[in-house]
């Protein structure tokens, strides 16, 4: 499989940016709002979250702290979810292309979650400068965020194969996703802290395989401390069992699927 992404890297890359570029094809201002819809879900949670439900993190005695935290998990947690929705759903969308060329199936899945993963990366990128412009200082632990959401997208590849697959051989597939990811993300600290959880509850987050990552963006991000070690090592070995599930059902289902299509 990593030859086959390999020997299509130039396709994926140029079919994410592309993608990227004309996501918003038609409007007036087009690309720049890839940058104006991350900035403007920020600047409203960070009003909301300051001036009308005033919400503090505690230890952190920035008022936009929680607004930080916020920003921090849900960024991650769309680009994610996008991968899973879309790469799930990526053999159908692509059955015309699959049916006519010779291109390996993972290529289609892999070229959503890079695009997902460029979208990702912009909004962090527009959640540091304005972290800068709100008079926060710089820290060297935000160097971590592009290996964390690396070792993320990995994951959710890995996830988005399987699904793929699922997706051509049951057709509700796609709808009982959709309901998982929302459960999923109510499961994950993402829009609360891990505090305010009842202590008898807190170690269902340890069975979460999306917690690690959120965590470690928010260890990185708004407490600005290095992932302890545990984090790191959930997430090398969640990234690389998913993708190694996913290349096992790529080998099991490729022949069946490709019939179906």
């Amino acid at each position: 499989m990593f030859n086959e992404l390999w020997i299509h890297r130039k396709y994926i890359l140029n079919n994410a940016i592309t993608e990227l570029k004309f996501r918003y094809a038609g409007s007036t201002m087009g690309i720049v709002w890839n940058f104006l819809n991350p900035l403007f879900q920020i600047l409203v949670y960070t009003f909301i979250f300051t001036n009308v439900m005033i919400a503090k993190i505690p230890g952190l005695n920035n008022t936009m702290g929680f607004a930080i935290y916020l920003c921090a998990g849900l960024l991650a947690w769309t680009a994610f979810s996008e991968s899973i929705n879309r790469g799930g759903g990526a053999y159908i969308e692509n059955a015309n292309l699959l049916k006519k060329l010779p291109i390996p199936e993972h290529v289609f899945v892999a070229k959503v979650v890079v695009s997902a993963a460029f979208n990702g990366a912009v909004s962090y990128l527009i959640l540091f400068i304005f972290i800068l412009f709100s008079g926060e200082p710089l820290s060297i632990k935000w160097l971590l965020v592009p290996i964390i959401l690396l070792l993320l997208f990995i994951f959710a590849f890995g996830i988005s194969l399987i699904i793929s697959f699922f997706n051509v051989l049951f057709k509700d597939t796609s709808q009982i996703v959709s309901i998982v990811l929302n459960i999923w993300m109510w499961l994950t600290p993402i829009v609360y802290t891990r505090a305010i959880i009842p202590e008898a509850f807190q170690n269902v987050f340890n069975f979460n395989p999306i917690y690690p990552f959120i965590e470690a963006l928010h260890q990185t991000i708004v407490y600005k401390e290095y992932p302890a070690s545990w984090i790191w090592i959930s997430m090398c070995l969640i990234s690389a069992s998913a993708f190694m599930l996913g290349y096992y059902t790529l080998c099991k289902l490729r022949k069946e699927v490709r019939d179906l299509l």
